[in-house]
């Protein structure tokens, strides 16, 4: 075999949520040539809290109202520190070594994300917290982060960037299928069995449920979607919700909390609250909005209809989002992301695995039909660990044997 047919790649992802890191050790692997990720088999996986200092602190940042330069210069170190104590934790669990790993994928934790528009010039701006530097100094691993910003600087929206994994393990040449991602923002990958895909966020996903659980019970969740289950969906509320522009918009198009985000959320809750809806009530209609914008979306967009829909992200474990998926796709296979041998909770820190991989590989993997890029580009900035060295001599080895064969 030659050098560089795999790489053991640590994958971190911080979603919208925040509702802690995942941290996903994968085993990626190429094609002979090169120029293909075949597989990326996951060996550990694990999900470490955010503290709620840290949290609060997060959540400043993304109000302009709240953020300050100092604190967010502060924090974007503090974020690396506690990405690089998080993953010194999941080794230790899982019995690995510094050693072990050749590459981290740092998704980082999005502060703010502004798409291109192009009515108006606005190119497009986006922000990370977590300086891959600080990250490859404290690991002594090569560290690959700052993902999404390639991609804008050529007229993309710098998201969704999940379906290039999805391309890479979960394509079926016999018939089209969903992969329905749903974390704070929820998006989707429509796979055709030509090969061409699509791919967009569809709007909210958990952040409006999750904020609206603080609220109205002080819980971080509505576990299992048990209290919108209780309650009852008000029709014409969630269709003053379903009017805003975004979910009109055709994609390419991709969202998130500034949005959809907490101040968002609170003024729904507020107005609600005055309306006379109970707190199951709330939570029902706010699940409705989830899933009744994922069912439109796939009416409107998608170039055929669906067979099979597969759900990860923490939506997976909410059974009154599946009841309303089950209620407004009739016909349409509806499962878990597992049922394709995948694991739904890592799916997210798996793709910043093989995003790393890809990149050290300098295979593009911004899909500009899902994006709306001018051409495909290589995703990510490298920042040396002490490991450098060897992960170089590696890509370099399979050079020089790719060479001898031509």
């Amino acid at each position: 075999m030659s050098a560089l047919d795999r790489l053991q790649v640590l994958g971190l992802m911080s979603g919208t949520s925040l509702d802690g890191l995942d941290i996903c050790l994968c085993d990626v692997r190429f094609s002979p040539d090169g120029t293909q990720i075949t597989g990326a088999d996951i060996l550990a996986f694990s999900t470490l809290p955010l503290s709620a200092h840290l949290k609060d602190q997060v959540l400043a940042q993304m109000e302009p109202a709240t953020s300050a330069v100092d604190q967010l210069c502060d924090l974007n170190f503090a974020w690396s520190h506690y990405a690089a104590t998080a993953i010194a934790q999941f080794l230790t669990t899982h019995h690995y070594s510094f050693d072990a790993v050749d590459l981290i994928g740092s998704h980082g934790q999005t502060l703010y994300h502004r798409p291109p528009a192009a009515e108006s010039g606005f190119h497009g701006s986006t922000l990370q917290l977590g300086d891959g530097g600080v990250l490859a100094a404290l690991t002594g691993i090569t560290t690959v982060t700052q993902f999404r910003t390639a991609d804008m600087a050529l007229g993309g929206q710098g998201a969704p960037l999940v379906p290039f994994l999805d391309r890479c393990l979960f394509q079926s040449h016999t018939h089209g299928r969903v992969l329905l991602n749903v974390g704070g923002m929820a998006n989707l990958t429509y796979l055709d069995p030509d090969g061409s895909l699509l791919a967009f966020d569809t709007g909210p996903g958990n952040v409006l449920l999750d904020v609206a659980a603080q609220v109205l019970t002080g819980q971080s969740h509505d576990w299992n979607g048990a209290l919108a289950l209780q309650g009852m969906v008000h029709g014409e509320l969630l269709q003053q919700v379903l009017e805003h522009p975004f979910f009109a918009q055709a994609p390419p198009r991709s969202t998130g909390r500034e949005v959809f985000g907490v101040g968002y959320a609170r003024d729904l809750i507020e107005k609600w609250q005055n309306h006379g809806l109970s707190t199951p009530d709330i939570l029902a209609t706010l699940t409705a909005v989830t899933t009744t914008a994922i069912v439109r979306a796939c009416e409107a967009f998608l170039p055929a209809s669906i067979a099979e829909l597969y759900i990860s992200g923490g939506g997976v474990h909410n059974r009154a989002l599946w009841q309303g998926l089950q209620q407004g796709l009739p016909g349409v296979k509806i499962d878990s992301l597992s049922a394709l041998g995948g694991n739904p909770d890592a799916k997210e820190a798996q793709a910043f695995a093989v995003l790393a991989a890809a990149c050290v590989q300098g295979l593009p993997a911004n899909l500009p039909p899902v994006t709306g890029a001018m051409q495909s580009v290589v995703l990510g900035q490298i920042a040396p660990g002490q490991n450098w060295r060897a992960l170089c001599e590696k890509i370099q080895g399979k050079m020089k044997t790719q060479k001898q064969e031509d």
